[in-house]
């Protein structure tokens, strides 16, 4: 006999992609990806990870319009977590199969007239909401996950959720969080680098979605302190370390294969924490995304996500993409 909420949901899981617009599998048989002005590829279906809330409205939008704009499938999914007592064996409901469903429903009528001419399907699981995300991405071979944050109506501010934090963390696929409403195709992005290989992963995943032309590597680096105690250094020392930051980052573009022979991205170099002037400069240049890289384990995020990944994310006037560097090997 099944007793679990995974065995009992098996058959219901079978059978419960439901496509409409071009048609196809669940993965996308017209997975080939479409070609940005640079000559990028993006390649595989776009995930739509959505709790069903008003606060997910901006990431649909983003989704479909990305969708459109490459080429590629669209996978709208929404994971139902058991209720606690489930967890600890309890028996199984016997209202499961109607509240998947439910949700089911829910996503098509959300989706109904807005994804004309795109591949979708639409999938509901169980189970903790980023290990179940983070599997079907992987099972599904997607490009990237698109999600948004809670609002604090009170604060006025985006929230980091658990399961945001936790698909950043861990997820091998880019994270794209849409705060901004989606009405044109982005036009610019900046890319937050530290030189490192996990920030050209970072690069790399921005050049998929806009020309070399329209992105702007930026880097933070912090001056050493002056000769007395909270002392700024002389302004020679300044000049120093703010040229050495801009010869490493032209370095940085020159060893990037996939800008060799084409456009360079600007290069700006800014002095101070990185959260500050990052979310500084992102606002000053009005840009639509900011993208970032993280070293899985370390760098960016960490084994818990650190307070510079937690700041952009929050704080960044603009839709944030976090980029996990693969494992090596």
């Amino acid at each position: 006999m099944q007793t679990s909420v995974e065995t009992l949901l098996a058959a219901v899981f079978a059978g419960a992609d439901r496509k409409f617009g071009a048609g196809g599998n669940a993965a996308g048989e017209r997975a080939q990806g479409g070609t940005v002005a640079g000559g990028t590829v993006l390649r595989g279906p776009i995930l739509l990870a959505t709790d069903l809330s008003a606060r997910c409205d901006r990431a649909l939008d983003r989704a479909i319009l990305l969708a459109r704009q490459f080429d590629v499938p669209l996978l709208a999914v929404h994971v139902l977590s058991p209720p606690h007592s489930l967890s600890l064996g309890a028996p199984v409901p016997t209202d499961v199969t109607p509240l998947v469903q439910q949700a089911e429903a829910r996503l098509l009528r959300d989706l109904d007239g807005l994804v004309d001419g795109i591949q979708v399907a639409v999938r509901v699981c169980t189970g903790e909401p980023a290990a179940r995300l983070r599997q079907v991405a992987e099972d599904e071979k997607c490009a990237l996950i698109v999600t948004g944050l809670a609002r604090d109506e009170t604060l006025g501010r985006m929230l980091l959720g658990t399961t945001v934090e936790r698909l950043v963390r861990e997820t091998s696929r880019p994270v794209l969080v849409v705060k901004r409403r989606a009405r044109v195709p982005y036009q610019d992005a900046v890319v937050a680098t530290d030189f490192s290989s996990g920030s050209r992963w970072a690069l790399r995943a921005a050049l998929a979605l806009l020309p070399p032309e329209a992105l702007t590597l930026f880097h933070a680096f912090e001056l050493p302190r002056g000769p007395l105690r909270d002392t700024s250094p002389d302004t020679q020392t300044a000049k120093g370390f703010q040229r050495i930051a801009e010869e490493s980052a032209l370095d940085f573009v020159n060893a990037t294969p996939e800008l060799h022979g084409k456009p360079q991205p600007r290069c700006q170099v800014a002095a101070g924490r990185a959260e500050r002037v990052v979310i500084d400069y992102v606002r000053q240049a009005q840009a639509s995304l900011l993208v970032a890289g993280t070293h899985g384990t370390g760098g960016l995020t960490g084994a818990l996500l650190g307070s510079v990944a937690e700041a952009l994310l929050e704080r960044a006037p603009s839709d944030v993409m976090v980029v996990r560097q693969p494992p090596a090997g």
